[in-house]
């Protein structure tokens, strides 16, 4: 008896590290975006992504955004109750509407939220690996510079964290 549940605890165990593995690998982001501003290049490198899901603006279906930080923002985020905090107040990162017109909304902020832009993107801007109600993962890669915005280049695999109705 004894040997028989020694050898279920050890496939708990490695159960248990499977999963906290796989916790660790899913909403994660790695990749920069590139900003040429009046004072020298700026750089963000991406750490954390999160999905979110909220209203549209003017009502409309249920969009998902994407958030990529460079700060861990998940309590920020899991405290928000309103679409009015669904960026997770990222000071340098950027935010990705999904489900929410013909292009990709996106908004890019960096030296806490001094530098900001935002723009209109083609929805082949993303490739995405994973595309289901609760997660996104893949690419997003676009050049923006040409109109003063930002190069990004970044891989991410955003689970949700966040459902808003209002």
């Amino acid at each position: 008896m004894t040997r028989r549940f020694s050898q279920i605890a050890r496939m708990l165990m490695v159960v248990a590290l499977v999963v906290t593995a796989t916790a660790i690998v899913v909403a994660s982001a790695k990749g920069t975006a590139n900003y040429k501003s009046k004072k020298g290049p700026i750089t963000v490198t991406f750490k954390h992504a999160y999905l979110v899901k909220q209203p549209q603006i003017g009502g409309g279906p249920t969009m998902r955004r994407v958030v990529l930080a460079v700060e861990d923002v998940s309590a920020a985020l899991k405290a928000c109750k309103t679409s009015m905090c669904t960026d997770g107040g990222i000071g340098d990162g950027m935010t990705v509407d999904f489900d929410a017109g013909p292009r990709l909304n996106y908004w890019f902020v960096a030296n806490d939220q001094l530098i900001q832009y935002s723009g209109t993107l083609d929805p082949s801007s993303a490739k995405l690996t994973t595309d289901t109600p609760t997660r996104l993962a893949g690419t997003l890669k676009f050049d923006a510079s040409g109109s003063g915005g930002a190069t990004v280049d970044v891989t991410f695999d955003a689970t949700l964290v966040l459902e808003v109705t209002k």
